[in-house]
């Protein structure tokens, strides 16, 4: 009986991480920092806060949290400041003002 249910929810649940998977990379293309010195890294929304703050901060100066808790506006080093975000487990890594309201306006330049 649960196999035949498995059997029918798998194309589904495919699917739908391919519609996601295809979200998430146009996101990521279309709003890409303007500005390289500072950006909104996107943390696993699974992770607590104090886990993104600690990710964020290693990665470059935070400027301030984002809507959510997981996300973070950072500012450094316009060379390496959306790869260290990368490496340390942003998943995303957008333009503040493009990623919606992800910085408190007194965060905003």
């Amino acid at each position: 009986m649960f196999g035949k249910t498995a059997a029918n929810i798998a194309p589904v649940i495919a699917t739908t991480l391919a519609i996601f998977s295809g979200l998430f990379a146009a996101a990521a293309v279309n709003a890409a920092p303007r500005d390289p010195s500072r950006v909104a890294a996107i943390f696993p929304p699974w992770w607590s806060p104090a886990q993104s703050v600690a990710a964020a901060g290693s990665a470059g100066a935070i400027a301030a949290t984002g809507s959510a808790p997981f996300i973070i506006i950072l500012r450094g080093d316009p060379a390496d400041l959306a790869q260290r975000a990368r490496s340390v487990g942003a998943l995303l890594v957008l333009d503040p003002d493009l990623a919606g309201l992800c910085a408190p306006k007194d965060a905003r330049p």
